[in-house]
């Protein structure tokens, strides 16, 4: 691969030196108008302890100037590269990213790797992030993706986001390369964060969250076109990666007894039995529903309802 003046990635031959010796680490980062989050970002990723080989961050239809902000970065970090993808004039959440990081996957095809880590652009990370999460992956084979436990701050309070055990934040993930590719890497649909998970863990493979291993998301989760919005995108995305009816309103009951209550409650229902009745299509095959739904079945042992 290569790199203009400016750090942004050429494009690079279809053709894998399969003697090329394999790095330790390669980090995509889909970004579109970031402006007020990517410096605080790249600046906490050069301050880790340990450095990834790359750091590729796939501009997508970038019109705000936070284009420039990494290719400043790129002239002093030369493990930092930016690939610019053509404008589709919209922003596409969800089903976006996942096109962004399948075309990301291909532009780093040549350069083989252990791991590779799906970062969001609005993150601020403590200094010892990827090391830790690395250290994971050395201690066990089987170890497919892990991530830490990201929060937010609202009104002036901390705010830890909710996840379960093994359901790592789609914001700042590590995979092992190996498996990764097993699964296919992502569907390029709304809840590929969830399908990359059913995949890995129907394969036996370990995912994992480290809830000690707090970062920043300085962006609330699922408040890009605002909380509504994303509250509504939630139902559809449980609709779409295979969630029964009965667990879906559980979920959604028990995620109203948090802010802000039944208006989350309805908001969830509202793009779940939306998605049903309009007949999506499912971005899970039938067997990978069974699965998920059994994976309920097993919470509700548990009274884990707001858990992915």
């Amino acid at each position: 691969m290569t790199t203009d003046s400016t750090g942004t990635l050429q494009e690079p031959s279809t053709e894998t030196d399969s003697k090329t010796k394999p790095v330790r680490l390669i980090l995509l980062m889909p970004m579109r108008n970031e402006i007020a989050t990517i410096e605080t970002t790249l600046k906490s990723l050069t301050k880790q302890t340990v450095l990834p080989d790359l750091l590729l961050v796939l501009a997508d239809g970038v019109s705000d100037g936070s284009d420039e902000v990494v290719a400043r970065y790129a002239e002093h970090h030369p493990w930092i590269q930016m690939a610019r993808l053509p404008d589709r004039g919209f922003d596409l959440v969800g089903q976006g990213v996942a096109q962004v990081l399948n075309h990301g996957v291909k532009l780093v095809a040549e350069r083989p790797s252990h791991f590779i880590g799906k970062f969001d652009a609005d993150l601020n990370l403590p200094k010892d992030y990827l090391e830790r999460l690395l250290a994971l992956f050395d201690t066990d084979p089987t170890m497919g993706m892990v991530g830490g436990h990201p929060y937010t701050f609202e009104n002036g309070k901390k705010l830890l986001e909710r996840h379960g055990d093994r359901f790592p934040s789609g914001t700042a993930r590590i995979y092992r390369r190996q498996y990764l590719h097993e699964i296919g890497y992502w569907v390029n649909s709304v809840g590929w964060d969830t399908v990359d998970i059913l995949r890995m863990r129907m394969r036996n493979f370990r995912v994992q969250v480290v809830h000690d291993l707090e970062y920043h998301h300085i962006r609330r989760m699922g408040t890009r076109n605002g909380y509504i919005d994303g509250m509504i995108r939630d139902g559809r995305n449980a609709y779409l990666t295979g969630y029964a009816p009965w667990f879906l309103i559980l979920r959604a009951l028990f995620n109203g007894t948090h802010r802000p209550y039944l208006l989350r409650t309805a908001c969830m229902l509202t793009g779940y039995f939306k998605a049903m009745l309009s007949k999506r299509e499912r971005v899970v095959s039938g067997d990978e529903m069974q699965f998920h739904r059994y994976l309920h079945r097993q919470r509700i042992l548990k009274l884990h309802f707001f858990q992915p």
